[in-house]
């Protein structure tokens, strides 16, 4: 298994972890138990996609409307590089492109924190204020602008979703500012996801801080592989600053006629 097989196969397994799997062939669906956000219900290929898929993706639609939930793909181009024109013919558009970056021990380049930050590891024994701490200042982070509520069925999801995973909260004088998360390890390979500082905070220092930290204690618990996928060039340079470095490229397909996020 290659690098680029080994990142694909890692997202499987955190999916499968985290969500209810239903096998369609050659794919599977990732559905949230109660939550229908589009971004925590999704397909990924099962393995090479070869011949014509359209009748497994008329199956696959219904499984997502079956449950209510918008059809929609996250995937390794490389790895399926005739999806894309077939997801297209069967009603779906690109959502977006992502940079996959990984980052090892021998890459890691430590990022020193601002005066004043500090952080705190979060385990599936942490207190519930401080998993509802870290939920709202990430999503504030990634949404600053819409309200944020965070129920206690929420809270008690991240906490089980962690295993050997760990959230980490920053705070700036004892307030919270940014978070983050990396994904319980599998074969080594652990994804850092949810990286967001508040819009106030932005600009000194301390996402890359907070990555930094990430990534210390996540080769500290035994990772060997610690990837990413980022949209933005701002992000991407942010993170090639504690020694990420770019390997290849995700898609994301929604169906066409779901609402545009910003």
């Amino acid at each position: 298994m290659n690098l680029v097989e080994r990142l694909q196969d890692s997202m499987r397994y955190s999916a499968r972890e985290r969500y209810t799997s239903v096998r369609v062939p050659p794919f599977t669906a990732y559905f949230h138990p109660f939550d229908a956000e589009v971004y925590f219900n999704y397909a990924i290929p099962d393995g090479p996609v070869t011949g014509d898929v359209s009748e497994p993706l008329r199956r696959l639609r219904a499984e997502f409307q079956a449950r209510q939930r918008t059809p929609r793909f996250e995937y390794v181009d490389a790895l399926a590089p005739t999806l894309a024109g077939q997801l297209q013919a069967a009603g779906y558009r690109q959502e977006a492109e992502a940079r996959l970056m990984v980052c090892t021990r021998d890459t890691f380049v430590p990022f020193r924190a601002p005066e004043g930050l500090t952080f705190s590891v979060l385990s599936p024994d942490s207190p519930r204020d401080e998993m509802r701490a870290f939920s709202v200042t990430t999503r504030q982070g990634f949404s600053p602008d819409e309200p944020v509520e965070v129920s206690d069925d929420e809270v008690s999801k991240m906490l089980v979703d962690l295993k050997d995973g760990r959230a980490l909260l920053a705070r700036m004088n004892g307030a919270p500012v940014s978070g983050g998360l990396f994904t319980p390890p599998h074969e080594g390979t652990s994804e850092l996801a949810g990286v967001a500082t508040l819009k106030d905070w932005r600009g000194r220092g301390i996402g890359a801080a907070l990555v930094s930290r990430a990534a210390e204690e996540a080769f500290a618990r035994g990772v060997e592989v610690l990837y990413l996928s980022t949209i933005t060039e701002e992000a991407g340079r942010l993170y090639e600053r504690v020694g990420f470095r770019f390997v290849t490229r995700m898609l994301f397909y929604v169906d066409a006629s779901a609402p545009a996020h910003p």
